[in-house]
């Protein structure tokens, strides 16, 4: 298969005009202009006209199986409010789970993201993006605080391991402590000791909100008092007394390098500890914006030479799981960040978030992951348009299969 259109961008730093890519199975096999890759291979062409042939987005931090969540929750400026709504909500039906799944990884093709790094904790939930065409590593979640609490998120994540499909191309298992003030010392080492021996990513959400902070250096505040509310004992726990990022460096798990989410909350010496670490960030605009959180600190994330990626989080905490219109509200909110920086943090740097190959670029021998975003043709860079609030993604493509197709 050919597939050509007006400009193509195989990376964020070069335009081709009238580029096409040439895919075989699920590869990339010549890339260039349209008469020039048209020369020697006489494929079908899917023309995708007054277009952007681009790499596809990489959503590095997303709760698929709460997309049924959309408008069940009320928005609240204090996390731990929302988290107990969650709890209530909390849909432990697997066949109602995974039909939430399938609903996101639709929603989130359809928004033109190739790659999802999921976080799983309900269900069967690993078999459905097993068969689903979307690129995806799954991280299966584990908590546990408690020390009765401890042994049970220890199992758990031993079972989900023990079940899940064998990876494969598309589909790649994770392990993901949840955060802090719900997961011990002891499950944390535990997830680092199976990452290690299975040679996989490792994600935890970090320094999410301020009261996170709180909760390290006292033990006190709002997460105490929700443990407190649902019975979860403190007893035998002391605090660390320093910040989320220190405290994963003490115990071992930021030497790892792991995806660290949100981190919406940093110092500069915390900053310095997680470039100097090679851990990666995961940052989720609107869902940022969703929970009235300060400035984010991604300029010093970047300026400090932190690998940077971008996600949605989940319906739960977001409007769409459209990895484009996260993209535009971010061209909106940050003025500090080029076009060609917004297209590497949801391309080649989520990719080298979630530590795949060959994902992230149109190149030679790379994986197919492309999609095609309708642009206003102003006259304005091709990058910059991409970012335009008119820009739409009309095709996906995974690994050389087209996925979704506008009107399709």
């Amino acid at each position: 298969m050919i597939l050509r259109a007006k400009y193509l961008l195989p990376n964020s730093l070069r335009v081709i005009e009238n580029g096409a890519i040439a895919i075989h199975d699920s590869q990339i096999v010549d890339i260039g202009t349209y008469a020039a890759v048209r020369k020697w291979d006489n494929s079908e062409v899917r023309d995708v006209g007054e277009a952007v042939i681009m790499p596809g987005l990489v959503n590095a931090h997303t709760h698929l199986e709460l997309t049924h969540h959309q408008n069940l929750l009320q928005r609240t400026p204090r996390f731990t409010d929302w988290l107990t709504q969650l709890i209530q909500t909390h849909q432990s039906d697997p066949e109602r789970v995974n039909a939430a799944i399938n609903d996101g990884i639709e929603m989130s093709l359809t928004g033109g993201a190739t790659t999802v790094g999921d976080i799983h904790g309900v269900g069967k939930s690993p078999h459905i993006h097993r068969d689903s065409p979307i690129r995806a590593v799954v991280f299966f979640e584990s908590t546990g605080f408690s020390p009765e609490r401890t042994r049970i998120g220890i199992d758990r994540i031993n079972e989900y391991l023990a079940l899940s499909p064998q990876p494969d191309a598309l589909f790649h298992p994770a392990v993901s402590p949840h955060a802090p003030y719900s997961t011990s010392e002891r499950v944390y080492r535990h997830c680092l000791e199976l990452a290690r021996s299975r040679d996989s990513p490792l994600c935890t959400h970090l320094s999410e909100t301020k009261d996170e902070l709180e909760f390290l250096e006292s033990g006190t505040g709002a997460f105490a008092d929700l443990l407190n509310a649902y019975g979860i004992s403190m007893s035998g726990w002391t605090p660390p007394k320093c910040s989320p990022v220190q405290y994963l460096a003490q115990i071992g798990i930021l030497a790892y390098r792991p995806l660290l989410a949100h981190c919406n909350y940093l110092t500069d010496a915390d900053i310095e500890s997680v470039a100097e670490s090679g851990a990666s960030v995961a940052f989720c605009p609107r869902a940022h914006h969703y929970f009235h959180h300060s400035a984010h600190p991604i300029w010093r994330l970047i300026r400090a030479g932190v690998n940077v990626a971008i996600g949605t989080d989940s319906l739960a905490s977001n409007w769409t799981l459209s990895m484009l219109d996260e993209l535009m509200y971010l061209s909106k909110t940050q003025a500090s960040l080029s076009p060609e920086t917004i297209i590497d943090l949801a391309t080649i740097n989520g990719a080298r978030a979630l530590s795949l190959d060959r994902v992230g670029k149109l190149e030679n021998g790379w994986y197919a992951d492309v999609i095609g975003i309708a642009i206003p043709d102003n006259g304005q860079p091709v990058v910059q348009q991409i970012l335009d609030e008119s820009a739409q993604n009309i095709l996906t493509v995974v690994a050389g299969r087209v996925c979704f197709e506008e009107d399709s």
